[in-house]
């Protein structure tokens, strides 16, 4: 009898044993295939280089800036520039360093989904494979900005989530929503209603839920405050410049529709997996509550009226929807499955963008809605795989253009400052009329009719006085008084008199500061002939992108730059 028991035991550790090597196999196949598609796709943005610039003069020393005289909290993702910034240190590359911790993000995220899962079966390997397909999920798996991270920490939400039996798990759901919230304040919109949800289901010992949320929810409290002391602001600046744009809700919403159908034409796999995990979702009672979020973020995308990046305001969405998937095919047996499958066959050539795209990978390919691939627009220049056969990553004209006003030090202005702005240095003083970097201009309402996430603002007269003189020369009361108060709050020292009272009018009494004589119309540059207002124009300059003007004065004379190289 003893050795009959014994027997049964070995037989049972060796069949645990083949089903934990199984499950590493299979974990292993699922990261080998993203790993894949993500080195094969791996590249930075010109956004992320506003991140850069402000890492760079952290290590420098002129603290968490972007034009190091001022203030100005010109990312959007605290955590993530919290991680670049001691591997940047490390490695001298924020380059590199982007993509490597993007990879890492990568790993966890597919771990925890691992952990979701419990078990590999069908169901969890085609709902996973789906974001193979995804050229949204793909792209913004990389690109220098904070998507990697968020994926990694909605994944751990929602792990933590389902473990009903999990110690401290309301401590640590407050906790990953406070680290949703550092890595990009929106994120949170996926996750309140589930949050919500638990603190109702918890409603018998509401004040100890509440307390554990609350100390969860620490470290976002603690940005938020420092950010309101140093930058004047609790939320980044580039909200201030995108989401308080002046733009009606109609026109918004209008946006986000463009946005919705680009992704329905030009990544078809991703627009049925939302759609999929939304409405699978709202049918299955346990789930319902993440399906909630992805019609939260809908509507949210609505109020601020989606991107120009085609995919990332996706991406995240994606993830959940895919987890949403994987359960609706396990609760519905196998004919869901095989359906799920055969989709995915028939779809077979969306992984041309993903898994097997191209080393020549090239679609600078701008629609009327102004939604763009903007992987397609940068990889040439900035994809990892391009960069490693070239040898540098600093091989873009706008690297270039920067690097060699490091000899002409002054005030300079451009439409699109990310890259130009980091290579350029902190000598370099720059304006930007997109306002994702500028305080004052952030405060405007920007111009009607141009391209979504690039919301132009015209320059009050006397502004770029103020600017090279660094005094307020701005004749318009309301102007002045609102060029003043930016000023105290982002130029001053800290201790500087006033500038709380200057803080508190900033956050509290914004509709008096913009007066309405200001024209936000007129655009343009002193001298400068306006020739186009279209969406794709910028200072009056039709595709005006690509043009730096240095600004001297007083009295203002505006002279556009020219370089004498020829980057290949």
């Amino acid at each position: 009898m003893r050795h009959t028991d014994l027997r049964h035991r070995l037989q049972a550790l060796a069949s645990t044993d083949r089903i934990v090597v199984k499950q590493t196999y299979l974990w292993a196949l699922v990261f080998g295939l993203f790993f894949v598609a993500v080195v094969k796709t791996a590249w930075v943005s010109e956004d992320a280089f506003i991140t850069f610039r402000t890492v760079s003069n952290a290590l420098i020393g002129y603290g968490l800036t972007w034009n190091p005289v001022e203030r100005v909290q010109a990312f959007t993702h605290p955590l993530w520039l919290a991680l670049l910034l001691p591997f940047t240190a490390l490695s001298g590359d924020p380059y590199w360093t982007s993509l490597a911790l993007s990879l890492v993000a990568l790993a966890v995220t597919l771990f925890l989904v691992g952990r979701i899962w419990k078990h590999w079966d069908i169901a969890a390997l085609l709902a996973t494979a789906s974001l193979l397909w995804s050229h949204s999920f793909i792209d913004y798996s990389t690109s220098g900005l904070e998507n990697p991270l968020t994926h990694a920490l909605l994944a751990g939400y929602v792990l933590v989530w389902l473990r009903e039996e999990l110690p401290r798990r309301t401590f640590l759901l407050g906790l990953l929503v406070s680290l949703l919230f550092l890595t990009r304040p929106d994120a949170i919109v996926l996750v309140v209603p589930s949050l919500a949800l638990h603190i109702w289901q918890m409603r018998q010992r509401f004040a100890q839920t509440v307390l554990r949320v609350a100390v969860g929810l620490i470290p976002a409290a603690l940005w938020v405050a420092f950010s309101l002391f140093y930058y004047g602001t609790p939320v980044p600046n580039t909200a201030l410049a995108k989401v308080q744009n002046g733009l009606t809700l109609a026109e918004n919403a209008h946006q986000a529709i463009n946005y919705i159908q680009w992704t329905i034409d030009r990544d078809t796999v991703s627009a049925i997996l939302l759609v999929t995990g939304l409405v699978g979702g709202l049918w299955d009672r346990k789930l319902r509550v993440f399906a909630i979020g992805l019609v939260f973020w809908i509507a949210y995308l609505f109020y601020v009226g989606a991107d120009y990046m085609g995919g990332r305001f996706f991406s995240a969405p994606l993830l959940l929807a895919c987890l949403l998937v994987g359960f609706l095919l396990r609760k519905y047996g196998g004919l869901s499955k095989a359906l799920w499958a055969a989709y995915l066959v028939i779809s077979f050539g969306a992984l041309q963008d993903t898994v097997f795209s191209p080393y020549t990978f090239d679609q600078k390919i701008l629609g009327e809605s102004g939604i763009a691939n903007e992987r397609g627009f940068y990889y040439q220049q900035l994809g990892a795989l391009p960069v490693l056969r070239r040898g540098t990553w600093n091989s873009h004209p706008w690297l270039f253009e920067g690097d060699a006003l490091k000899e002409v030090p002054g005030t300079y202005t451009r439409c699109a400052v990310g890259m130009t702005g980091y290579a350029g240095g902190p000598d370099l003083y720059w304006i930007d009329p997109l306002a994702l970097t500028e305080p004052f201009l952030a405060r405007l309402p920007a111009r009607t009719g141009g391209r979504v996430g690039h919301y132009e603002r015209a320059l009050p007269a006397g502004y770029l006085e103020s600017t090279v003189a660094r005094q307020n020369l701005i004749a318009d009361p309301a102007l002045h008084r609102l060029y003043a108060d930016v000023d105290l709050a982002t130029r001053s020292p800290l201790s500087a008199p006033g500038r709380m009272a200057a803080i508190w009018r900033l956050n509290t009494a914004k509709e008096t500061y913009v007066s309405r004589t200001f024209d936000r119309q007129a655009v343009g540059l002193p001298g400068v002939e306006v020739k186009s207002k279209s969406k794709f124009s910028c200072y009056g300059v039709p595709y005006g992108w690509d043009g730096i003007w240095r600004i001297d004065g007083p009295p203002v004379v505006v002279l556009r730059a020219s370089f004498n190289f020829n980057p290949q």
